[in-house]
């Protein structure tokens, strides 16, 4: 019997996988999804960090109220000289820190009198996180 060569250029019949095209689409859809859902996200993501800080000004405030009360000071005056720490503020357990690296400060209200006070944050970025005056800000 004559045995038959193959010839290197023979087609193969059973191939599997994908066309570069089909590869090229995919990863067309997938970068369009992407576009479409990452400033959503990063907004999200912002958004949440605002919110957070808010929330530990608020809880630095309910702290300073409390060291107001618990002193028996007259005004907030003696509070706001000693700053955000453990020794001024001792109903925190700890700290409260800023998601975006912010450092908070006590300063004067909005009052002529010592008689309010606010909690500010020294992060300025999209959303910049500013003050919060207890009876002013409720958000």
């Amino acid at each position: 019997m004559k045995q038959v060569k193959k010839s290197a250029f023979v087609k193969k019949q059973n191939t599997s996988g994908f066309t570069l095209v089909e590869l090229l689409v995919v990863v067309l859809v997938v970068s369009i999804l992407m576009a479409i859902a990452m400033p959503l996200y990063l907004q999200a993501v912002a958004n949440s960090q605002f919110r957070t800080c808010r929330a530990n000004m608020l809880t630095i405030a309910n702290a300073v109220q409390t060291a107001k009360v618990e002193t028996a000071a007259t005004d907030y005056s003696a509070i706001i000289t000693g700053g955000v720490t453990l020794a001024t503020l001792p109903d925190l357990i700890a700290l409260p820190v800023c998601p975006n690296g912010g450092t908070y400060t006590l300063a004067k209200g909005s009052s002529a009198t010592n008689a309010t006070f606010q909690v500010a944050c020294s992060y300025v970025g999209t959303y910049t996180h500013s003050t919060f005056q207890p009876g002013l800000n409720n958000n």
